[in-house]
């Protein structure tokens, strides 16, 4: 990777860890041959869409390869008990 690339995922992650629309800094970005790719995991289908966006808005010429999973939430089955 050369230092340009270098230079972008650190403006990439600096935008979406400091972007009131995202704050988010656990996601992995890689350049690979003129793209972005994103990696990681996200609460819901509309944060990885913003995510997308505001990758785009700081590389509006290249490609973003939105590769984040989308956390499946669910109820614990049953309540976990703590005792003394």
């Amino acid at each position: 990777m050369n230092l340009d690339y270098q230079y972008l995922v650190g403006r990439i992650q600096n935008a979406l860890a400091t972007d009131p629309r995202t704050n988010k800094q656990d996601v992995k970005v890689m350049v690979r041959n003129g793209r972005i790719h994103l990696m990681g995991q996200t609460s819901t289908d509309e944060r990885k869409q913003t995510i997308a966006e505001v990758v785009s808005e700081v590389a509006p010429d290249l490609e973003v390869r939105n590769e984040l999973s989308v956390l499946e939430l669910t109820e614990p089955a049953e309540p976990e008990v703590i005792s003394d």
